[in-house]
């Protein structure tokens, strides 16, 4: 099957504009795993496209340690948090039995999720965005907005969302 993107290129098929360099944000959770497990089907089928496999520490996650009555925050360690998510891709691969790509980089980032993830996008000329969907309750959609959808509107290439089949709010 062709889709075509926005400017009449092709997103899938045997077209000379196929997306070849793909960023894979995850963030450990299951709906990444299906973001996952949509790369590297894609890249199987794709043959010569990369996988940049991307997570963006957020503030979030930083340690709050109190000495002395002051509080820092510290963020985790860089190669803690990369052997963490190399573990977590090859635990998919094996998962799916879809063997490692030829072309494939874990890449770990510090700062607000969907800024990091548009401007590695943009550093690496990418294709392609790959992003899940999480279901945020009315209130907390109102106050942050989800990441995919800031991703959607800021990035510079086109965005696959995956939304795991049932996530759709019902009522």
């Amino acid at each position: 099957m062709l889709f075509s993107d926005s400017e009449g290129g092709s997103i899938s098929g045997k077209g000379e504009n196929t997306l070849k360099r793909v960023v894979v944000a995850i963030d450990g959770s299951e709906v990444s795993r299906g973001v996952m497990d949509y790369a590297l089907h894609y890249a199987a089928r794709e043959k010569d496209a990369e996988l940049l496999f991307l997570h963006v520490v957020d503030y979030v996650e930083y340690e709050k340690f109190t000495v002395s009555g002051y509080t820092v925050e510290v963020p985790p360690r860089e190669e803690e948090v990369k052997a963490e998510f190399e573990k977590f891709v090859g635990e998919e691969m094996k998962r799916s039995k879809i063997r490692k790509p030829h072309n494939m980089s874990i890449n770990i980032a510090r700062g607000v999720p969907y800024v990091e993830i548009v401007s590695f996008a943009e550093k690496k000329d990418a294709d392609m965005i790959m992003i899940g969907h999480r279901g945020l309750g009315d209130l907390e959609r109102f106050l942050l907005g989800s990441v995919a959808s800031k991703v959607v509107a800021h990035a510079p290439c086109s965005v696959y969302v995956h939304r795991p089949k049932g996530s759709a709010k019902k009522g």
